[in-house]
């Protein structure tokens, strides 16, 4: 008997807990985005993983490695104002990045300071895609390597828009420190 209240009691614990829902709480949320219902929260790993990749092969100017994260159609707008909209024309670009960095004295090569995914909740609506994906938010540090330089650093700023591992958007601005 107290074996068969026992089994019981057993098959009750499994029946009621594995109806329980296990959900995976969403990430709390705080800012704005102006003329938007959306409000920004943590974005994913992933996304970051993805800028890392596209990071190293940046880094060792891998061009072909650094078009596969670069969605077909794109808005990808430089410090000085240059907008590519293709990967062929972002990799030129950064081709001719370098030729400028190394004509002058200077290895181009930087220290990346850090990177952080955000997110937007959803806004409801299907015409816009600033609730897809996720945001990095990344920081790198340049130091001339050419001793006759003016300048003592320069600190970019890059927010890339990535939407199922290829970058759909990506911003970058540039804050020169002269030397004193």
């Amino acid at each position: 008997m107290k074996n068969t209240v026992s089994i019981v009691a057993l098959i009750c614990v499994i029946t009621f807990t594995s109806c329980v829902q296990n959900s995976t709480p969403e990430a709390p949320s705080n800012g704005f985005l102006k003329g938007s219902d959306s409000q920004v929260k943590m974005g994913s790993s992933e996304a970051v993983e993805v800028f890392k990749q596209l990071d190293a092969a940046w880094a060792k100017l891998d061009y072909e490695k650094m078009k596969t994260f670069i969605a077909d159609k794109a808005s990808l707008s430089f410090h000085d104002g240059f907008i590519a909209t293709t990967p062929q024309e972002f990799v030129d670009k950064i081709k001719d990045e370098v030729a400028r960095a190394q004509a002058e004295g200077n290895n181009y090569e930087w220290t990346t300071d850090y990177a952080f995914a955000l997110a937007l909740t959803d806004d409801g609506s299907k015409d816009t895609t600033n609730d897809l994906g996720d945001w990095v938010n990344a920081q790198f540090t340049t130091k001339p390597t050419n001793p006759d330089s003016e300048i003592d650093s320069e600190v970019f700023y890059e927010y890339y828009h990535i939407i199922d591992g290829k970058v759909t958007q990506w911003n970058q601005f540039k804050k020169t420190i002269k030397k004193k």
